[in-house]
């Protein structure tokens, strides 16, 4: 079952695997077959965080690229967020709506 706070690796549309992070509650996922994920992207360690961008360990999940994949493009569970990201994703999703 997937749930929010996953963190998969998947396919984005391009060759490359990336990590994403789950947003979308599990009910959500297996009744659409659908998750809402925002991926995570390279930044600059010393790079001054935007509102929307959530910090997981060394990882950066932006919120603002979220997007709906199908639930068999993701591959593989990496990682869990913690409660603590998953309030700061939350959060992150009210700056930009």
């Amino acid at each position: 079952m997937i749930q929010a706070g996953d963190i998969h690796l998947t396919h984005l549309n391009d060759e490359v695997r990336r990590r994403v992070l789950v947003l979308s509650d599990a009910r959500f996922n297996s009744m659409s077959g659908r998750v809402i994920v925002a991926p995570e992207v390279p930044v600059d360690p010393d790079e001054i965080l935007f509102p929307w961008m959530v910090a997981i360990d060394a990882a950066i999940y932006s919120i603002d690229l979220m997007r709906s994949v199908p639930t068999n493009r993701l591959l593989e569970r990496t990682d869990r967020a913690p409660s603590a990201a998953m309030a700061a994703a939350r959060r992150a999703l009210l700056n930009i709506t």
